[in-house]
């Protein structure tokens, strides 16, 4: 599909809109800080554990990722979009196959991140819900949010794929295995989804927001 750069999408204003009109759907309480100068929206929601961290940022979207001693674990729930510009006026998401085209990016954005980001948000933020992460041989990371309430054997293929991968890892450049240093190689932590805390649990985030640059 041919297409024409368009650039200074307002992604983060055009979130703020979107949340005027639909934060009461969020079954949890929530703050926003909005930092214009890095071009970044991070959402904190009540009671939710700061590992878990939520952000609009003015490159490709809703980003949700989840840090751990100040370090980037994994990145979940992807919703970025990649806003493309159709010489026909439409806009869509080069993500995705086959794409769909919209009159405008708000649109799209609405439709194809932020009422998924809503949805995800009330379906996972809540007490039945855990954080497991899991580290590897050379430094590799893992995040899962688990449902406590579903059968564990639904996690099953997710965990074997990241074994996989560290099995992978395990291989010097020549192709032959890498002796394991000890026979502990696998570290997991689970952490409750909902902690408790309230928005008092702000200043014992991982990374502390700044004063709001508006």
């Amino acid at each position: 599909m041919a297409t024409k750069k368009v650039n200074n999408y307002e992604i983060c204003k055009t979130f703020k809109d979107w949340l005027a009109k639909n934060g009461h759907r969020f079954n949890r309480k929530y703050k926003i800080r909005h930092y214009k100068k890095r071009g970044i929206l991070r959402i904190y929601f009540e009671d939710v554990t700061p590992e878990i961290h939520c952000s609009v940022n003015e490159r490709t979207g809703v980003c949700n990722a989840i840090y751990y001693k100040r370090k980037c674990w994994d990145l979940i729930c992807d919703l970025e979009c990649a806003i493309a510009h159709a010489k026909n006026g439409k806009y869509y998401c080069k993500f995705c196959d086959p794409p769909k085209l919209y009159d405008t990016y708000q649109e799209l954005l609405i439709e194809h991140s932020f009422e998924n980001f809503l949805e995800w948000v009330n379906e996972t933020f809540t007490s039945s819900h855990v954080l497991e992460l899991r580290k590897g041989v050379g430094g590799a990371t893992e995040a899962i949010i688990i449902d406590t309430s579903l059968p564990d054997s639904l996690y099953t293929e997710r965990r074997a794929a990241f074994g996989k991968l560290l099995k992978g890892l395990k291989r010097l450049p020549d192709g032959s295995p890498c002796a394991p240093k000890n026979s502990r190689e696998m570290m997991t932590a689970v952490i409750p989804v909902i902690t408790g805390q309230g928005f008092d649990g702000l200043s014992g985030m991982s990374e502390a927001p700044p004063a709001e640059d508006e």
